[in-house]
């Protein structure tokens, strides 16, 4: 049995995602209608993480992926702070999904991410085939260097 869930910050990388649950399968991009990506969940290293806030005029984009059930507690272990719930989401065929998602709820600024995140997200964007107006988007959000 398997579960779906609808990534959009680091875990859109299948390399970042298998390197914490092991080998998922994509189902491939989809979108949560009236949600925005933004970098304001607050991190304890001082850097912003991605949430989805809810915005009426956007659309986020991420990517469905096949999990086993057993890798909740592992992905709750690496989201700190978030709130799983369930989403519905739409994939490039217009078929709608119900996934799981990771969302910050409370309130913050936008924050910036470290280069070495953002570059995780970039890299699962780019390889899932996300659409180019969201690729530049994301390639012209602001980041900070990496701590050594």
């Amino acid at each position: 049995m398997r579960e779906l869930y609808f990534a959009y910050g680091s875990n859109l990388s299948r390399r970042r995602l298998a390197e914490r649950i092991g080998e998922p399968e994509a189902l491939g991009p989809a979108s949560l209608g009236g949600h925005r990506l933004r970098f304001n969940k607050p991190s304890k290293d001082g850097s912003g993480k991605a949430n989805l806030v809810p915005h009426p005029d956007h659309t986020a984009w991420g990517v469905l992926w096949w999990i086993h059930p057993d890798s909740w507690p592992i992905l709750d272990g690496f989201e700190p702070g978030y709130t799983r719930s369930a989403c519905r989401v739409q994939n490039t065929s217009g078929d709608w999904h119900t996934a799981q998602v990771y969302l910050w709820s409370s309130p913050g600024p936008e924050q910036k991410p470290f280069a070495g995140y953002l570059a995780h997200i970039l890299e699962g964007a780019r390889e899932h085939h996300l659409p180019p107006d969201f690729i530049r988007q994301l390639a012209a959000v602001p980041s900070r260097p990496d701590p050594d």
